[in-house]
């Protein structure tokens, strides 16, 4: 927060300098100064969100009157500056660039819209909501990505086998595939990046969304925000009739939307969309229990693809620390996890983490002792690269689930969750927690990062 907060008392500074005059000598006049002053102040908050990387900026007001701005970088939120003087308009200036009221009424409601910011060289959207709260009227602003900014597919975070099982789905001409998660998991993320692998001059892409994320060329994007009484099935309906090849639904949240996504996957249209559920197979009940036939299921979903994101651990101050007997007794005791589930498949010598992340177990120190009992993870140390929190980027944790007809013939027999689990296991699939423990070994993620993955598990 210092920086930040450092350059935001030299603007101050600079405005309240004594004998300031316009280039013809007069004083400058006390409002124009505030307006100038609270125009940087709001320059500074999105060029510094730019330069961190912030998917989202939060401006709260304090009951003392000041204003908070946090931002939210790989998931989490920080304090990035505090705002003392009252007399710098940060909340107006922005919601006079967004096209929104001003006024006291205003302030009482909750308002959204969009605007576009200049930094550099580059227009930046943003999205933003107020809120009003007991302190005052709050904003929320989420950076709208670009193209240029969607993940491809190979950089994820997917196994090799999950990426060559993924791009067989998206290859085929018709069916649906469910991308499934919490919000903020990069649902969103993963679906653009598959729809960036295939789409192509020679097919017809469109999309229905709320809102629309990235821009995509190419693809016929349709916000149904900006639309008046319109849903998800409404737009659905209407995409059927724009001889679409490959259709994408932001999201699946009623029967009749997952219904009519159904039907069009079955009739020579390939459909991806996203869905509010915890796993993969939970996706295939969640199905079900909207009331859809579960014959239709089986024969028209090709997947589905469960995820999380957790934050990756900082490159550059990565360092290795060993288990203690009682942090392993505590990942026992709390998530069921044994010394063995956590062992690297190559134990060797360690210099550092290899470049594919494997972490090795045997000490250096003492080639012949035998330290099979030794944990090695690693973690953060904390660094100006990552601003000490020991992390940089996200990473994804993954369950794909491809039905095959063993797990088509069990939905259709409308057998349990945990036989279908079962099923798909025998087939490969590799679970949440698995996945999880899995990058936590090779050096990518920490336990703390994964523990609510694991606590999904137990």
């Amino acid at each position: 927060m210092s920086s930040l907060q450092d350059r935001l008392g030299l603007l101050i500074a600079k405005s309240r300098r004594e004998d300031k005059k316009s280039p013809w000598g007069a004083p400058v006049p006390q409002e124009a100064d505030r307006h100038a002053l609270t125009v940087q102040v709001v320059d500074l908050i999105f060029e510094e969100a730019i330069t961190e990387k912030a998917s989202d900026i939060h401006i709260e007001p304090d009951p003392d009157g000041y204003l908070r701005v946090r931002y939210r970088v790989d998931g989490k939120l920080y304090i990035a500056l505090i705002i003392t003087d009252q007399s710098i308009a940060v909340m107006a200036r922005i919601k006079i660039m967004a096209g929104l009221d001003t006024d006291a009424i205003s302030k009482l409601k909750s308002q959204d819209s969009r605007c576009t910011v200049h930094i550099g060289n580059e227009d930046y959207d943003f999205r933003l909501s107020t809120f009003p709260t007991v302190n005052g009227e709050k904003m929320a602003l989420r950076l709208i990505g670009k193209s240029s900014d969607t993940i491809s597919l190979e950089n994820t975070g997917l196994t090799n086998r999950d990426l060559i099982l993924l791009t067989q789905m998206i290859q085929r001409k018709q069916g649906l595939l469910l991308v499934c998660g919490p919000t903020g998991s990069g649902k969103t993320t993963t679906l653009y990046s598959l729809l960036t692998k295939i789409n192509s001059p020679s097919i017809n892409v469109v999309s229905i969304e709320d809102p629309v994320e990235y821009r995509l060329p190419g693809v016929n994007q349709c916000d149904i925000k900006t639309k008046f009484d319109f849903s998800f099935a409404d737009g659905l309906r209407a995409i059927l009739r724009q001889d679409p090849n490959i259709i994408l639904v932001g999201e699946i949240r009623d029967k009749e939307t997952a219904d009519i996504a159904l039907r069009a996957s079955m009739t020579g249209h390939l459909v991806l969309s996203s869905i509010h559920t915890n796993s993969a197979i939970g996706t295939i009940m969640r199905l079900i229990n909207m009331g859809l036939d579960p014959y239709m299921v089986s024969y028209a979903l090709n997947g589905t693809l469960a995820q999380r994101l957790v934050r990756a651990i900082c490159d550059k101050c990565r360092v290795p620390y060993t288990l203690t007997s009682a942090q392993l007794n505590k990942l026992n005791v709390t998530y069921g996890i044994t010394p063995d589930m956590l062992m690297a498949a190559r134990p060797q010598a360690p210099s550092s983490v290899d470049r594919e992340g494997v972490v090795y177990l045997t000490s250096t120190k003492d080639k012949e002792k035998d330290t099979s009992s030794q944990v090695v993870l690693y973690q953060g140390k904390g660094c100006e690269f990552c601003r000490g929190t020991g992390f940089h980027g996200r990473v994804g944790i993954f369950e794909l689930v491809s039905l095959n007809e063993e797990l088509r013939e069990a939905i259709v027999h409308n057998v349990s969750s945990t036989q279908m689990v079962e099923i798909a296991a025998r087939n490969g699939t590799k679970p949440l927690f698995k996945d999880a423990l899995e990058k936590v070994k090779k050096g990518i993620t920490t336990l703390d990062e994964v523990g609510s993955i694991l606590l999904e598990r137990s």
